[in-house]
């Protein structure tokens, strides 16, 4: 799965996401996000989440990271390292942003998803969606990894990750669809224009939208 998605120049995935995240009270609810991702390596990414969380639009060419919150037109823009690698470690520090997945987004993802590992175990085989597919789970100080990955295209169908560093230990789950790797990608992708009506705010107000 790794060296396939490190081989790619660019890649887009399709899919849905559900996130545990804390609400009055302390206790955990559940909401359901539909995304699309877009890649092009070294320098671009575009992201988009809509969903039950407010819709978040997000782009990085190379230059800026750019935030597009269309409920409430609200859109902001800052600079941004020349790598995707450096630019999902700034994204972090300006706004607090953490891209979902992003260990398969970076250079080498092998490296990201292997980093701190102190298990590591095949659970056996599994079905998503009528088709058999591999269960492995890593495991950190910090967090449990899993993966259904599929074995005809070495391509992520789902994704688990468990915090294990948080008290409440809530999850991330990520149903991948519709892998295209190494397309043709106008430079357009990548870009998210100031749309009419929307108001320039501080890049860590836009960011605050993300969850």
């Amino acid at each position: 799965m790794s060296d396939r998605l490190k081989a790619a120049r660019t890649f887009t995935a399709k899919g849905r996401t559900s996130l545990e995240g804390a609400v009055a009270g302390g206790l955990l609810a559940t909401f359901y996000n539909d995304f699309e991702t877009t890649v092009r390596r070294p320098d671009g990414l575009a992201a988009r989440r809509s969903g039950d969380l407010p819709e978040f639009r997000f782009a990085y060419d190379g230059k800026a990271m750019t935030i597009l919150v269309p409920g409430k037109k609200m859109w902001a823009t800052t600079d941004a390292p020349a790598t995707l690698d450096a630019m999902l470690v700034a994204a972090g520090e300006k706004g607090d942003v953490d891209v979902p997945f992003d260990e398969l987004l970076v250079a080498d993802p092998w490296a990201a998803i292997t980093a701190g590992l102190t298990d590591a175990v095949r659970a056996g085989p599994a079905t998503i969606r009528g088709k058999k597919v591999d269960h492995v789970v890593l495991s950190s100080a910090s967090l449990r990894v899993e993966y259904w990955i599929d074995p005809g295209t070495a391509l992520p169908a789902r994704s688990l990750v468990t915090y294990l560093d948080h008290p409440l230990q809530p999850h991330f789950v990520v149903e991948f669809s519709d892998w295209k790797l190494d397309q043709k990608l106008p430079g357009s992708a990548f870009a998210l224009p100031r749309p009419q009506g929307a108001t320039q705010v501080d890049f860590r107000e836009a960011a605050g939208n993300y969850r």
